[in-house]
């Protein structure tokens, strides 16, 4: 991402993250700190790479060849089209602050037995309305290739979710809020996931469900046939409950629960508004 801001963390939130952080091309390699003569930490080592930090974030985004494949400019221009749209004024880019499904959400992490949670795309918002709903139980981390404008309330880092620089086995949980849809290899993210995470870690997937209709198989079959092609001009990717459930499973996550949450309807089937599921699964 090109966009740089003003806005950082604290310097005890950038500590915090010290012990967890590791190379985003290999996660088994913890990073070291370079410090400068007033013991500031400015940037971060592998053994390959150095990663800036800038005002406490560390700027873990490794660079993106051709590995990325064909998907990588309509990514890249969805990211832009986001960012534009979220400094014109739109701020449900990302939850808003009294989105009441993203309450529920929080809620029923807070449940969960708590812990240090991932949250994989956690945009621009100083503190989430789900992390609100569920911080008596969870502490979070966040990561996300957007900067933001806005100090955030939580330890921060800018990352890619195919890319997350944690190292191995460090959450107790982890959380996609509305942004599965949104990543360039949503399984390449879900396996990234599982590496972070604990045996038996807490996977949770808050999404809007897409139905089994002609646009979806046809997307589908583009998508096999290896033509890049986003599914709308707000998604990436598309999933029903039954793909989803497919891509958790070949992640080698349980799928444990899935929650309809739509609080106008009682039935997907028959939902007339954006329908939408949270499904609950742990680590194999």
């Amino acid at each position: 991402m090109d966009e740089v801001t003003a806005a950082g963390q604290p310097a005890e939130y950038l500590e915090a993250l010290l012990d967890t952080l590791a190379c985003p091309l290999d996660n088994s390699v913890p990073l070291s700190a370079v410090r400068n003569a007033a013991d500031e930490v400015v940037a971060l080592r592998s053994r390959d790479a150095e990663y800036p930090v800038v005002h406490n974030v560390p700027r873990l985004i490794p660079g993106m060849g051709e590995g990325a494949g064909r998907d990588l400019p309509l990514w890249q221009a969805h990211q832009s089209k986001m960012w534009r749209e979220y400094q014109e004024g739109d701020e449900g880019v990302f939850t808003y602050d009294d989105n009441e499904i993203g309450r529920h959400v929080g809620d029923i992490i807070a449940r969960s037995g708590g812990g240090l949670y991932l949250d994989v795309g956690c945009g621009a918002r100083a503190w989430p309305v789900y992390v609100a709903a569920s911080s008596g139980c969870v502490e979070w981390i966040g990561v996300d290739p957007f900067l933001g404008d806005t100090a955030r309330q939580f330890p921060f880092v800018q990352g890619l979710g195919e890319y997350l620089p944690f190292l191995r086995e460090v959450f107790d949980g982890a959380l996609y809020a509305s942004t599965i849809y949104h990543l360039l290899d949503p399984q390449r993210s879900l396996r990234c996931v599982h590496s972070v995470l604990k045996p038996m870690g807490k996977l949770f997937v808050w999404y809007t469900a897409s139905r089994s209709r002609r646009r979806y198989w046809i997307w589908r079959g583009l998508r096999t046939l290896g033509f890049a092609r986003m599914y709308d001009k707000d998604y990436q990717w598309a999933f029903t409950p039954i793909s989803l459930r497919t891509q958790l499973e070949r992640a080698c996550f349980a799928v444990d629960d899935e929650v309809f949450l739509c609080e106008v309807c009682s039935d997907f089937s028959t939902c007339k508004h954006p329908s939408e599921y949270l499904a609950t699964a742990h680590r194999m």
